[in-house]
């Protein structure tokens, strides 16, 4: 049981603790060309594993809400509970567009989560000052 035990408790450390990439800050390219008025956002580098191992998240609860500005460089973020900001990046192929308010769509133009939406958890990254958010946002 110890050997199992030890066995995840490496696999989440070492997910958690891979460098991150130039592409952690920057939009990635989408599953779907972007449309008019869609804006890419900061996506997850892309993480080359042996067969057979699965990536973790390393979760972490919180109580926060979803903010954007399409000329804010992050585009979305969250304001937690306290007032702070929390900059997040996102799955592969998620944009965003403001109609008026921001809305975030994954990659099959799917709309997903909008401004003012609770958000109560997150996966640590590289990066400590950012999380990644992935469905379900609640």
């Amino acid at each position: 049981m110890r050997y199992i035990v030890a066995v995840a408790a490496l696999l989440v450390m070492s997910a958690c603790a891979s460098p991150p990439s130039p592409s952690a800050t920057t939009p990635s390219s989408s599953a779907m060309p972007l449309a008019s008025g869609e804006i890419a956002l900061p996506t997850e580098p892309s993480v080359s594993l042996p067969p057979g191992v699965v990536e973790a998240c390393g979760g972490v609860g919180l109580s926060a809400v979803l903010h954007g500005d399409a000329a804010d460089p992050h585009v979305a973020w969250l304001v937690s509970d306290l007032g702070t900001r929390i900059d997040v990046i996102w799955p592969p192929g998620y944009r965003a567009r403001f109609s008026p308010n921001l809305e975030v769509l994954d990659g099959s133009g799917i709309i997903v989560i909008r401004a003012g939406d609770p958000v109560t958890g997150g996966c640590v990254t590289a990066d400590p000052s950012i999380l990644l958010l992935e469905p379900p946002f609640q």
